[in-house]
């Protein structure tokens, strides 16, 4: 065998080991794949179920006091897929500026406010606030991430404390007791200020006594300012209740006035999305 065709050979063998360890390879990469892409699809259906999961325990994690208020809200409560809620809303100063905001706010707390700057969202992680610049931001911070009737849940689940003042309340006993008046179930909570000093702050809360729905959070700052934030003009949607007007007084004067266009439930997203 002459020199020409050894080397031919040799081609050959090396040409017949390229292609066994390209069939090898393309195999591996088809195994890899096959348990790959069930196990992501498996993670993805894990997360769902634990969100799930962790949705249906909340009502039961709950003071049986507070499970009227709780039922009120609906299927967003205890099912995922309506875990934040999506707004469109006008939103009022005191001195009667207006500007069109949208704002997102989760169960957990997280808060995303667009178009009260022109083009920076005031933001609440869940941790930490972000682009809060005046007084009017953090108003805003306050009313959605601790005077929302999710906002008392939430602390309640985080181990707030809690008292029941009682059932079936009218707010002026002033005056002789008038049926037509709302009645209110009022329970005070004391929790640490998610979005300050973390220092400990009581709120009231005052629920319709006939539908469950808030009506009122009330307290004092930590400035001495009396507040009060009202939820109206609630709508029912797909199963879930939501409030279209929120108003914010400060001792007994207009702070701004909220009121929504549109308003949905939607999945939750995740932190960077609210970020």
């Amino acid at each position: 065998m002459n020199t020409k065709q050894e080397q031919l050979m040799k081609n050959h063998r090396q040409l017949a080991d390229f292609v066994r360890t390209a069939i090898h390879f393309h195999r591996s990469i088809f195994a890899f794949l096959i348990v790959v892409v069930p196990f992501t699809a498996l993670q993805g259906q894990d997360m769902k179920t634990k969100q799930r999961e962790q949705l249906s325990s909340a009502p039961k994690a709950l003071p049986s006091s507070i499970q009227h208020q709780v039922q009120a809200l609906g299927t967003r409560m205890w099912m995922a897929g309506k875990e934040e809620t999506s707004l469109d809303a006008q939103f009022a100063d005191d001195v009667g500026n207006k500007k069109l905001i949208h704002v997102t706010y989760q169960i957990s707390g997280a808060v995303r406010i667009e178009g009260i700057h022109d083009k920076t969202p005031v933001i609440f992680d869940g941790e930490f606030t972000h682009d809060v610049a005046n007084r009017t931001d953090e108003v805003l911070m306050d009313t959605f991430v601790s005077d929302t009737p999710e906002a008392m849940f939430y602390s309640l689940r985080k181990g707030a404390s809690v008292v029941f003042l009682g059932h079936d309340f009218q707010l002026d006993s002033r005056t002789a007791p008038d049926v037509r008046n709302p009645r209110y179930d009022v329970y005070v909570v004391t929790a640490p200020d998610r979005i300050r000093t973390r220092t400990l702050q009581t709120r009231r809360f005052y629920f319709d006594s006939t539908t469950g729905l808030l009506a009122s959070t009330r307290y004092s700052d930590a400035a001495g300012v009396r507040v009060e934030t009202r939820f109206l003009n609630w709508e029912h949607i797909d199963g879930s209740a939501y409030p279209t007007t929120v108003e914010r007084y400060e001792n007994g004067h207009p702070a701004f006035f909220i009121t929504g266009s549109k308003v949905i439930g939607q999945p939750q997203q995740n932190a960077s999305t609210i970020q």
